[in-house]
Parts: C-alpha cells; sequence; structure tokens
C-alpha cells in the first residue's frame, strides 16, 4: 500500500471514528437536538398561528402557513451553524483537538466525520420537523423529483453550514466572543425572506435580503415544493432563478468552509 492509499483510510477511518463520537454526544445529551428544534419551532408557531393572519392580509392565514413551512425547514438545517460551531470550539478548549496529534489521521478526518454525523442530526430534526408541519396541515404540492431536489438542497445546506460552523468554532478560539457572535449569525439568518416576501420590504433592505444565500434556499424550496405565495418573488436574480441560485450559493459554502476548516484543524491539531 503506497502512501497515498494509506492516507486514504487515514482520512474515511478517522471520520467514521469521529462520526460515532458526534453522535454519541448527541444520545448522551439529548438537550443539544432539542434546541435545534425548539426556536424554529416556538417561531413557526408564533408566525403561522399568531401573526399569520396578519402577515396573510387577513385572507388566508393556511396558505401563509404552506409559505412560511419551507422558511423553517430552512432555519432548521442552519441552526446547526451556531451549534457545530459551539461544539467545535470546546472540543478545542478540552484539550481534544490536541490530543489528535497522537493519531495517524489526516486533517480532513476529523471535520469530515463532524460534518458528516451534524448533517445526519440535521436529517433527524428536519424529518420531525416537516412531521409536525404536516400535523398542522403543511401539505406539499410537487413532483415526486422536485421534492427530491428539495431534499437534496436542504441536506447540501445544511451539511455546508456544518463545515463553516466547525471552521468558525476552531479560528475562535475565545468561548465569550464565540457566544457574541452566535446572534449576528442568527441575524444574518434571519435577515431573509423566511417570513415576509422581500418584495413587502423597502428597496435597499429587500436588495440585501434578496442577496442572503438564505433567501435564495427558502425561495427555492418555495418554488420546488409549490408553497410559493403570488407576488412573492423579489427582483434580483436570485430570486427569479431560486433553484441555480441556491446551488451557487452552496457551492460557494462549501469552496470556502471545508479548506477553511480543513487548515485551522491541520494548523490546532
Amino acid at each position: 500500500m503506497n502512501a497515498t492509499d494509506t492516507r486514504s483510510v487515514s482520512v474515511f477511518t478517522g471520520a467514521a471514528v469521529l462520526f460515532g463520537r458526534v453522535l454519541q454526544n448527541y444520545r448522551n445529551s439529548p438537550g443539544l437536538f432539542a434546541i435545534t428544534l425548539a426556536a424554529p419551532l416556538g417561531m413557526m408557531l408564533l408566525f403561522g398561528f399568531v401573526f399569520g393572519g396578519a402577515l396573510a392580509g387577513g385572507s388566508d392565514a393556511a396558505a401563509y402557513r404552506a409559505y412560511l413551512m419551507p422558511g423553517v425547514l430552512v432555519l432548521v438545517a442552519a441552526m446547526g451553524l451556531t451549534s457545530t460551531a459551539s461544539t467545535a470550539n470546546a472540543d478545542l478548549r478540552s484539550g481534544f483537538t490536541d490530543r489528535l496529534r497522537a493519531l495517524p489521521l489526516s486533517p480532513a478526518a476529523a471535520p469530515a466525520g463532524f460534518a458528516m454525523a451534524e448533517t445526519v442530526v440535521g436529517v433527524v430534526a428536519l424529518a420531525l420537523m416537516s412531521g409536525i408541519g404536516y400535523l398542522l396541515g403543511w401539505r406539499i404540492d410537487a413532483t415526486l423529483g422536485e421534492v427530491a431536489v428539495a431534499i437534496a438542497l436542504l441536506l447540501a445546506f445544511r451539511c455546508a453550514l456544518s463545515w463553516l460552523g466547525i471552521a468558525l468554532g476552531v479560528a475562535i478560539r475565545d468561548e465569550q466572543m464565540l457566544q457574541q457572535i452566535a446572534p449576528l449569525i442568527f441575524g444574518t439568518i434571519m435577515f431573509s425572506n423566511v417570513f415576509v416576501p422581500t418584495a413587502s420590504m423597502p428597496p435597499v433592505v429587500a436588495a440585501i435580503a434578496e442577496w442572503n444565500p438564505v433567501s435564495a434556499i427558502v425561495a427555492a424550496l418555495r418554488e420546488l415544493l409549490g408553497a410559493d405565495l403570488p407576488d412573492a418573488a423579489g427582483e434580483a436574480w436570485p430570486m427569479q432563478h431560486p433553484v441555480m441560485a441556491a446551488t451557487a450559493w452552496i457551492a460557494v459554502l462549501f469552496a470556502l468552509a471545508v479548506p477553511m476548516a480543513i487548515r485551522r484543524y491541520a494548523a490546532e491539531a
């Protein structure tokens, strides 16, 4: 076996071990998983049932809830960014990344296993939230192919944000600083079309929101799942071509986050 083969085995073996470790952490601390669902669920109930009638113009609150649900699913996926960053930072402060120095692992093994585990956790969270939405009256009006594309985009987005969370968690060593940045990250996620169409926003705000990657993912899911409202699309290119825009944004996130996470793990471990 040559050096390249040894390195490949090291990557996949190490990723599998760390994949199991992260899932075990969730098993031992189910509260971490509950946090992923709590905020999006609360917002869905608040905006869908308390403010839904007002946001729908007092006409069709059920249509607004159908419009809202894809955005809630994106929120569930996006919550993985802050939770992953916090877990990666905790591993760094506990000395876990230092112990990786004694192991014959590629620098890609740890973040790869971590990202895969967080994506699996995201699948479970998204399935549960979809089930809750169904119980509350949400229905999908799409073909099987469109549903498959929507699921692929959603999971790819979750995976890309997991890599970004790992990179941030390792790069920002100070726990308090990371906690201060978390609300800014959440604010960026919320500055989008999750709750209201960008067409209803002031022009400058709408222009910023329409180029937010979150808005593209949400708009793509609404188009694919048949949950858009009339005249809800914005004027910017990502809102006119949301599936293409979402795919492009996800590719950019992977291109930026994966090398960054691997470099940081190489430097720390």
